[in-house]
């Protein structure tokens, strides 16, 4: 039975399709794919000037064969204290959080939110690194960690009054982003709030809150300004870590020259661009805020007195490190504190 020029054509044409999806198939399967889920929004600072150009570069390095696919915004579902089980656990295979949301899974990186630790962000991460593998590496045993970064300087957002001594903190409900910063708010006599940075807004909005201890930067990428009042922004507070970290399962099946890709453009170098931007905007909030709001700075000897108030704060925590088995007081030395 003769084939028509129309048959011939089809099935010639049918038989290339079919033999290409195999290559096809190897072409798909060649991409690794990680997916990255964090709790902040696609114009956050950190997500679109230092997540996303990152993203670009290690695709780029890698020749496409490795693609980080954003999550923002809890979209693989979940809360953002959920974020670091999810990724151990493989529901995500990075993500981007902070140590501060389960204290207690970080106990070590708790001490390093204690007050006086550093004097800017820059100064944070750089001391984060430096102490990593000798004692903050046991609180990541279920991660490669790809960044850790200090927080700018924590301030004092408030609605309907002023914070500009000891006294006008008593019995203030006061949001807090972590069980160790939580600490120091109850030292200073306010009663402290746990509560992520994305419902702060509405909840200072509605006296659920009377203030919120959170980094000036965050005035612009949460929008507090315009619900906020009034910023102490010198108070001598401790500084939240931030951390992006991927499932060390996953990592290590990477093929060797995938994981390369993502050993040189993370760490330290990739921290400091996260501290620097933090810093950055820092500058830019204060300017903000100085338009129409009130911008408070303590003066020396106010600073001093609550320096005072947390000694025995940062002695108790040395001290429930030690009693634990930790090398707390190792830490606490290392940063120069006195406990």
């Amino acid at each position: 039975m003769s084939m028509t020029r129309r048959e011939f054509v089809a099935s010639t044409l049918g038989a290339a399709a079919l033999s290409a999806l195999p290559f096809a198939r190897a072409m798909a399967q060649s991409v690794e794919e990680l997916k990255l889920s964090t709790f902040v929004a696609p114009n956050h600072i950190i997500y679109a000037n230092v997540l996303t150009p990152w993203a670009a570069e290690l695709a780029a390095k890698s020749g496409n064969k490795l693609a980080v696919k954003m999550f923002p915004a809890m979209q693989l579902g979940g809360t953002p204290p959920q974020l670091y089980r999810q990724m151990a656990q493989g529901i995500s295979d990075i993500c981007f959080s902070l140590p501060g949301y389960t204290s207690a899974d970080f106990p070590m990186m708790a001490l390093t939110e204690l007050p006086g630790t550093a004097n800017s962000a820059e100064d944070g991460t750089k001391k984060l690194w430096t102490h990593f593998d000798k004692f903050l590496a046991r609180d990541f045993a279920e991660a490669k960690l790809l960044m850790l970064w200090n927080s700018d300087t924590a301030s004092l957002m408030s609605k309907n009054k002023p914070i500009k001594t000891l006294e006008d903190m008593k019995g203030l409900k006061i949001r807090t982003p972590s069980a160790a910063q939580s600490a120091q708010i109850e030292a200073l006599g306010a009663t402290p709030i746990d509560m992520p940075a994305n419902a702060i807004y509405n909840n200072l909005d509605r006296g659920v809150i009377d203030a919120a201890m959170i980094p000036m930067s965050a005035a612009i990428d949460f929008k507090l300004i315009e619900v906020a009042k009034y910023f102490t922004i010198n108070a001598p507070l401790g500084r939240s870590p931030f951390m992006v970290a991927m499932n060390k399962g996953r990592y290590d099946k990477l093929p060797a020259d995938l994981k390369k890709g993502i050993d040189e453009t993370t760490g330290l170098s990739l921290s400091l661009k996260g501290a620097m931007t933090y810093d950055k905007q820092n500058d830019e909030a204060v300017a903000a805020a100085k338009k129409d709001r009130e911008v408070v700075l303590l003066s020396e000897a106010e600073r001093q007195r609550w320096l005072t108030a947390f000694k025995p704060l940062i002695a108790s925590k040395v001290a429930e490190g030690e009693k634990a088995g930790l090398p707390a007081k190792g830490l606490i030395g290392a940063y120069g504190l006195s406990s």
